[in-house]
């Protein structure tokens, strides 16, 4: 698990000229980018970092910040993502299942969207002498983040209950609702129970044994 960035898949894009000139002004312009990295940090959203053709590098921009071409209409940032990351350790997969797969999200506007799967980015806390002072592995709090190249031009970042994924394959129940799924809170370890004990002795097959009280 990485901490502060990462490598991810290269995205090749367009970055708005908006993001480079502090909002001040250049919302009409385009630039040609690859996107290499993404940054982490607790209380804002993931930030990607790019090489422009100039060989200028940028760091920290939003998801917002890009399109797949010129002239796509660039969508509030609180449209495509629901949180901030979780820590400053960041994991990024891109999992086989969902390659080239679609994937349909609910925005918090109530709004649907489709698109391609492209990569999952996710969180911990990987340092046992730092304070976790974050939710990345609370089991009702975690979330994590499919990166998705929407059909509209844009991107987005979704978690996993704002999503449905296209695979004919697998999913042959599109529309329906299974089960009305809950939040988890349960934390599941198998070394917390005092009923069992592994036996006091050097045996390299040891036995479990259950305690008499």
């Amino acid at each position: 698990m990485a901490f502060l960035n990462a490598n991810i898949p290269p995205i090749e894009c367009f970055v708005r000229g908006n993001y480079l000139r502090n909002q001040k002004d250049s919302h009409d312009k385009y630039f040609p980018c690859l996107i290499f990295g993404v940054t982490s940090l607790p209380s804002q959203v993931p930030l990607f970092n790019f090489l422009m053709e100039d060989g200028g590098i940028w760091w920290h921009a939003p998801i917002s910040a890009f399109c797949t071409k010129e002239g796509i209409q660039e969508q509030d940032l609180h449209e495509l993502e629901l949180w901030d990351s979780f820590s400053y350790h960041i994991a990024v997969t891109k999992f086989s299942l969902f390659q080239n797969k679609k994937m349909k999200f609910l925005s918090r506007s109530g709004k649907e969207y489709l698109g391609t799967y492209l990569f999952t980015l996710d969180w911990a806390h990987s340092d046992f002498n730092e304070i976790n002072f974050g939710f990345s592995e609370h089991p009702d709090q975690h979330k994590c983040g499919h990166v998705i190249q929407l059909d509209n031009g844009n991107f987005a970042i979704q978690p996993n209950n704002r999503i449905r994924l296209y695979d004919p394959n697998f999913a042959t129940k599109q529309g329906q609702n299974l089960i009305e799924r809950k939040v988890n809170t349960q934390i599941y370890t198998v070394e917390n129970c005092p009923k069992w004990a592994t036996e006091d002795n050097d045996n390299y097959e040891y036995k479990i044994e259950e305690v008499k009280e």
